[in-house]
């Protein structure tokens, strides 16, 4: 995505546009792929790339030129909705990771899902996951129906709320599992990096938590005022 329109008088959204340029085209050079909480996040991760004399077909620009933030929107709300549904899907297997550890691990003379109120750990975690589960459906719902414009503020609350209950729920299973869940042994640092970033990806909350307030809002600003 890069500016074709150089007059300042056009309108800002105007002036982008979209264009698909292969990896091995030539002039372009990736210098330095980044990393994430320390992880290496290739090959789908971000990189710093150079483009020097980079040259592709006109036939490479997607749509037609300045629609770059009309493709870019277009594929928000389905692709936040996406986010969402991967992460519920992650706090699945992060449920069931704490569930076998707190039974199979003792401490005490007991399982350790009996203990420190892990129970309620357990519960809330299984509670907040639900919660998470039938707002996205929710907004799912929406944007079948009604199209994404309408259903922006119920896809703009499931992108705050789902990263923030998945990250409490991974946090809570590296507890249970001790030490050995922010090593090697057990996925659960991953988890946390790839959903502690997710709360970035696509917009941060505080962006859709204000998306969400001006919708609430409107709802009693008068037209004449």
């Amino acid at each position: 995505m890069c500016v074709t329109d150089q007059d300042p008088e056009s309108p800002r959204h105007k002036r982008h546009s979209m264009i698909l340029v292969p990896r091995d085209t030539k002039g372009i050079e990736t210098r330095k792929m980044m990393e994430v909480f320390g992880w290496d996040d290739a090959p789908h991760g971000h990189a710093h790339l150079k483009f020097e004399n980079v040259k592709v077909p006109k036939e490479n620009m997607i749509l037609g030129e300045g629609r770059g933030f009309e493709i870019a929107q277009g594929r928000l709300g389905p692709g936040r909705i996406h986010h969402c549904m991967r992460a519920i899907g992650l706090g699945e297997r992060t449920l069931e990771m704490m569930c076998k550890r707190g039974l199979s691990r003792e401490a005490f003379g007991k399982p350790i899902a009996q203990l420190g109120g892990n129970f309620d750990i357990i519960a809330n975690s299984r509670i907040e996951l639900n919660m998470a589960r039938l707002l996205t459906l929710q907004a799912a719902h929406m944007m079948d129906t009604v199209g994404n414009k309408v259903a922006a503020s119920e896809i703009a609350q499931i992108k705050v709320a789902v990263p923030n209950i998945v990250c409490d729920i991974i946090d809570r299973a590296i507890q249970i599992h001790g030490g050995a869940g922010v090593s090697q042994v057990f996925p659960l640092a991953r988890f946390y990096a790839g959903m502690r970033t997710l709360r970035l990806a696509d917009g941060p909350d505080e962006v859709h938590r204000r998306a969400v307030a001006r919708f609430e809002l409107g709802k009693y600003f008068s037209k004449d005022e």
